[in-house]
């Protein structure tokens, strides 16, 4: 293994990289704040919520402190930034994404997400779990260690209520400043549409995305990927639509990722290769919506739902 697989580049590129995506994922959000709610909000919702799994991307990478050379900056933009934009409790996720990686596939993997069955009819019931909020509500209430109701501190919820705040009232500074000299009131009316907008994406079409990648990387249904208890591990050939809806941030590597937890992402796609020499399954073969496509199509089984995270 390389050493140069494990250094972290500048800190300035890795802010540039993360800011513009920030920026690129929330402009549909501050668009609907601009233009008010008109037929282009849909659409405007649907790109924004398809967008946003990225940025859940960017709270592991932070989880890992990946992010930047200064181990302290990823904590900071987890805490402050990323989780409290998602709703998040940045250190719970941190360590049940922890466990994940110990004990993945076996008692005490935290995540089961993967788990969902959404073979034939079953992504229809995901889908639909997805756009009532179900799911995004059970994910709220189970941000414990082990996906349990948290029973430590609750500070931050404090900055989820602050980053909120800050958020919500740029998006009426963008209605106010929109150029067409709207009363208070109707910029009001149109950054709280546009409030609600961000808050139905993430909470919909943004779930649904990340049950989507999760079944993608770790579902079992074929005898070609690698398997590790109930649990399937695989890297992606993707393409620059996949790799921004899915595989941001190093998640496109994501079998890489399991063997080497300390690389960064951005040296993954030439890490994987290397290692494929010695390990020929972290080739990827497949893009994500190939090996969805095939789930989906697959007979229906009886694959578990568990409720654990």
């Amino acid at each position: 293994m390389k050493a140069d697989y494990f250094a972290k580049r500048s800190d300035v590129i890795s802010i540039a990289v993360v800011g513009s995506h920030l920026l690129a994922v929330l402009s549909p959000i501050y668009l609907v704040a601009a233009l008010g709610p008109a037929w282009h909000t849909p659409i405007l919702l649907l790109i924004f919520g398809l967008s946003m799994n990225g940025v859940l991307n960017l709270m592991h990478e932070c989880a890992h402190i990946l992010v930047f050379k200064r181990r302290d900056w990823p904590d900071v933009l987890g805490r402050w930034i990323v989780g409290p934009l998602v709703f998040a409790d940045f250190d719970g996720y941190r360590e049940r994404h922890w466990a994940h990686h110990k004990f993945i596939g076996e008692d005490g993997d935290t995540k089961d997400t993967y788990l969902i069955d959404i073979r034939r009819l079953g992504v229809v019931k995901a889908l639909v779990r997805c756009a009532s909020m179900a799911e995004a509500i059970g994910k709220f209430f189970r941000q414990g260690p082990r996906g349990r109701a948290s029973t430590q501190s609750r500070t931050w919820l404090l900055r989820v209520a602050l980053l909120q705040l800050l958020f919500a009232s740029s998006l009426l500074l963008t209605a106010l400043l929109a150029g067409r000299q709207q009363a208070l009131t109707r910029a009001a009316f149109d950054a709280a549409v546009a409030y609600a907008v961000f808050l139905y994406g993430l909470m919909s079409v943004t779930v649904f995305m990340a049950s989507l990648r999760a079944v993608a990387e770790h579902h079992q249904y074929d005898t070609i990927s690698v398997h590790q208890g109930h649990a399937a591990l695989r890297n992606f050939a993707c393409n620059p639509v996949s790799r921004y809806l899915m595989g941001a941030y190093g998640f496109g590597e994501h079998f890489t990722h399991h063997r080497v937890p300390g690389i960064p992402y951005y040296h993954l796609p030439a890490a994987t290769p290397d290692m494929a020499q010695q390990e020929p399954a972290l080739t990827p073969t497949k893009d994500y919506f190939d090996v969805l496509i095939e789930i989906i199509a697959s007979p229906a089984g009886t694959a578990s739902r568990q409720q654990t995270s």
